[in-house]
């Protein structure tokens, strides 16, 4: 049996966030492995395996030495998740586009994570190297370039990208691909608004995962992890990519389903 080292920043401590391998963890557990959480830099434990568990959008070098110290690390590649790093629709405002366009931070999750760790150490009295940026309540979307607002261009870590939803008549559709190593679960959310979140979820139904989003995964590096996306016309178009995506319980059989199917992708890892 293996001991599975999941590492954290340390602002991580005492947050109790929700996160999706916490949930794969207790089926590791529950397969005889050791898992075991650390937070910071100090006295990391030795493991065979170390999974990339870093809250924020771009994980810090000094966290990326540490995981020279295992023999593999789950997502060790996976060092920038921001919008700038994968995005092929950013826009600047001399670009040819006269479509609608949706402004969001460069950061990911609304530039939540880096805000949540920066409090974490203002509460702790501890000195925090987090750098700041602005955080975003929603998606301001406008039918034009012309229409976005000057702030939006001189903020550094706005960005402004094409907004090319998916949509037929019965509404509007979000891909959710959730994978551990060969492991993975992929779906199409349907909603009656462009911007779905999990709230808005009228149906949901099993969906192909495009090769174009199997090659962008090998390209980033991803282990494991969650992708968003959407199919305009031709194109798969890329919302969002996750290395630390979170995981609510339904209530009923679905519960443990999602962890359920996934934990077993680390088998491929450990061997």
């Amino acid at each position: 049996m293996a001991t599975i080292v999941i590492l954290e920043h340390a602002l991580q401590r005492g947050l109790k966030l929700p996160y999706l391998v916490y949930a794969m963890a207790e089926r590791w557990r529950e397969a005889g492995h050791r898992v075991l959480v650390h937070h910071g830099l100090e006295n990391a434990p030795a493991g065979d395996i170390a999974i990339n568990n870093i809250e924020l959008t771009r994980t810090p070098d000094a966290y990326a030495t540490l995981f020279t110290r295992y023999p593999k690390v789950i997502n060790g590649r996976v060092l920038d998740v921001s919008k700038s790093r994968f995005s092929l629709d950013l826009l600047s405002p001399e670009s040819a586009w006269d479509g609608p366009v949706i402004v969001k931070t460069d950061a990911n999750f609304c530039g939540k994570p880096e805000a949540l760790l920066r409090s974490a150490a203002l509460e702790r009295g501890l000195s925090c190297d987090i750098p700041s940026g602005p955080i975003a309540e929603g998606y301001p979307t406008f039918a034009s370039l012309a229409e976005v607002p000057a702030l939006a261009w001189t903020t550094p870590g706005l960005v402004v990208e094409k907004l090319l939803p998916e949509q037929d008549a019965r509404g509007f559709y979000l891909r959710v691909w959730l994978f551990c190593g060969p492991r993975e679960r992929s779906s199409r959310w349907r909603a009656n608004q462009p911007i779905i979140k999990g709230e808005h979820l009228l149906e949901r139904e099993d969906a192909e995962v495009p090769s174009e989003l199997r090659a962008l995964r090998r390209e980033l590096g991803f282990d494991f992890g969650k992708f968003d996306y959407v199919r305009h016309g031709e194109r798969f178009v890329v919302l969002d990519v996750n290395r630390t995506p979170s995981f609510t319980p339904a209530i009923g059989a679905r519960a443990s389903a999602l962890p359920d199917a996934l934990a077993p992708g680390i088998e491929g890892f450990l061997g």
